[in-house]
């Protein structure tokens, strides 16, 4: 293999530092271009993704009241959300901050959930599906993890 002279691996290094910088750059204008007013969801279905989207929703929603954000849960965490202390501080961090949580039923009735089980700030809808297509129909930006 051919040794590569200095000015040569100067100008790679010093390249691959200027893209790194356009891309942190354009990570930084990616995120700074969530609006004020819009409209997000997160539909999650265990604990970690279930924290993860309250933190988002938290952070987005710090300085921005009009903008509306609804975490949606299916799966497990339906079950440990009716328990698990950690999840219920994060129900009331969510109540606080104006983030909405919304049940699947067919979750609840899947693993043995009723309404008087979970916290009272929580909503349900029949199929957590069904509500992230009608959000998605109301202009809501969404992710499913």
């Amino acid at each position: 293999m051919k040794n590569i002279s200095p000015m040569v691996f100067i100008i790679l290094l010093f390249g691959n530092y200027l893209a790194l910088g356009q891309t942190t750059e354009t990570i930084d204008k990616i995120e700074k271009s969530i609006k004020a007013d819009g409209k997000y969801a997160i539909l999650a279905g265990n604990y970690k993704h279930f924290e993860g989207s309250v933190r988002t929703g938290l952070r987005m929603r710090n300085g921005n009241p009009n903008l509306q954000f609804q975490i949606v849960l299916i799966g497990m965490v339906v079950k440990e959300i009716t328990t698990d202390k950690n999840l219920l501080a994060l129900v009331e961090d969510c109540k606080t901050a104006g983030i909405q949580i919304v049940i699947c039923q067919n979750a609840m009735k899947a693993l043995g959930v009723s309404k008087s089980d979970l916290h009272p700030y929580l909503e349900t809808t029949s199929s957590g599906f069904l509500y992230m297509f009608g959000l998605q129909e109301n202009g809501f930006k969404v992710i499913t993890l």
